[in-house]
């Protein structure tokens, strides 16, 4: 995890004035080398810590407030400088060097250098809870989690997962276990959502914000819904110690959160709808949450919705299913964008998630002057982006080929995915049918019954 170095790149790379850039620069060598004095055993973790600063000083992170203060020629002296100090006490920087390059070539950074230009319209989030540095110097600015990243993130830090199962009871001693699990996710959130608070402050909080998924064994209560909304919008203040926490809310796109999601904007929460697949989902929660006074958000689990329809294609014994089954959120993706941009709802964005490959990233590029739309996905697929690029401008209004559509529409998959909310062929009640939503569903609710369990 990078919480020590998110507490001393932050000051470097969010200061109030360029006299606090190189100040906060010149303390950082000073706490450095006090620090190995004290602790020469730590000596390649403090310099590590140099040179990795030295590489968030050639990344995107310098975009939100330094280059506004200080000018390119000294943000990259500085990184020089940090470089060097590590190097004259004995650090090998081989690998911070590899990454300034790295990020230097990297295409998903290069789309949003085009973001701040004004020739892209497409952004991106990091969809893990840990691991975040890669994505912010690639111009990540937000997190999302649900049930499933929590379970990775306890795989990942099993001695850490178990100090907060253990910080998390005395500090909630009394209450249920329903209640410790919630807190659970406040913890693991919170990591990111320090990290992420600069960006969230830098851009009128329009981003930097983490997305926290409810329970989804609730799926079906409105009221739980909204309390736990409630709970974690208090929880995080407590945890990160601010008057407004930077977080959005998912809530599954299902019937009982129609109310739900009302209420919640009503109240000034952020929302995300996660669990969609389909243009019937999109639309009925987009006339409810075009009402919002902020940005809000309705997902699009593209991998997931194609892994379904290439499964019954190959059911149905067709030849290159997969490759045909990419074109089926390609379909859905161009659809609901297009309903969305005709009805002017320009504070809902679509955000791309279950990213499977490059294809996913070049199906999400939004025209400039539309609204703008989100990825979230993990490192490995932004690597693989990075390494076998498309291009970076929107193809949202073509057609989709009629060759794939004519094979698409023998999935049913694929037909309760496009159709609209007057073509009726998706209902509320059939939804917990449709294989897209049992698959993830499933997932969400067993992982989330295991951080309960783990407080049993």
């Amino acid at each position: 995890m990078d919480q020590f170095l998110i507490a001393k790149r932050n000051p470097i790379l969010f200061p109030k004035t360029a006299e606090d850039f190189t100040k906060n620069v010149n303390a950082l060598k000073a706490e450095l080398k006090a620090l190995i004095a004290d602790n020469p055993a730590g000596k390649d973790f403090y310099l590590k810590t140099a040179a990795e600063v030295a590489v968030d000083l050639r990344s995107y992170l310098t975009e939100w407030v330094l280059v506004d203060l200080v000018k390119a020629e000294d943000i990259k002296a500085a990184s020089d400088s940090l470089l060097t100090f590590a190097e004259d006490l004995g650090a090998d920087v081989a690998a911070a060097k590899k990454e300034i390059a790295a990020v230097a070539e990297s295409s998903t950074k290069k789309m949003q250098d085009m973001v701040k230009a004004g020739t892209a319209n497409t952004v991106w989030g990091h969809d893990y809870a840990s691991g975040l540095t890669h994505s912010l110097r690639r111009g990540a600015r937000w997190v999302t989690s649900n049930p499933c990243k929590i379970q990775l993130f306890k795989k990942d830090f099993p001695d850490y997962y178990k100090e907060l199962v253990a910080e998390i009871k005395r500090e909630n001693a009394g209450e249920t276990t329903a209640v410790m699990a919630a807190q659970m996710f406040t913890k693991v959130c919170a990591i990111s959502a320090r990290a992420l608070y600069p960006i969230f402050e830098a851009t009128n909080k329009q981003y930097g914000f983490v997305c926290m998924q409810v329970d989804p064994r609730d799926i079906k209560d409105t009221d739980a819904m909204v309390k736990q909304v409630e709970f974690w919008y208090d929880a995080m203040k407590k945890e990160l110690q601010v008057e407004e926490p930077n977080v959005v809310f998912k809530l599954p796109a299902v019937e009982a959160a129609l109310p739900a999601a009302k209420t919640l904007l009503e109240k000034n929460y952020k929302l995300c709808m996660t669990l969609n697949f389909t243009v019937t989902q999109h639309m009925a929660f987009a006339d409810i949450l075009c009402k919002g006074t902020k940005n809000e958000y309705l997902v699009l689990m593209a991998g997931q919705l194609d892994d379904q329809i290439a499964k019954e294609l190959e059911a149905k014994g067709v030849a290159d299913a997969k490759a045909i089954a990419q074109h089926g959120s390609e379909a859905v993706m161009r659809k609901s964008y297009k309903m969305l941009a005709e009805k002017g709802y320009k504070n809902l964005s679509i955000m791309t998630a279950a990213v499977r490959g490059p294809w996913h990233i070049q199906n999400s590029m939004a025209p400039v002057d539309g609204a703008p739309v989100l990825i979230t996905t993990v490192t490995g697929k932004i690597n693989e982006f990075d390494e076998n690029p498309t291009a970076i401008a929107s193809i949202m209004d073509q057609p989709t080929d009629e060759k794939y559509l004519e094979v698409l529409k023998t999935s049913d998959v694929f037909n309760k995915a496009i159709c609209t909310p007057e073509e009726g062929l998706l209902t509320w009640e059939n939804l917990f049918e449709y294989p897209p939503f049992v698959a993830f569903f499933t997932q969400f609710t067993a992982a989330y019954q295991e951080v309960e369990d783990d407080f049993k």
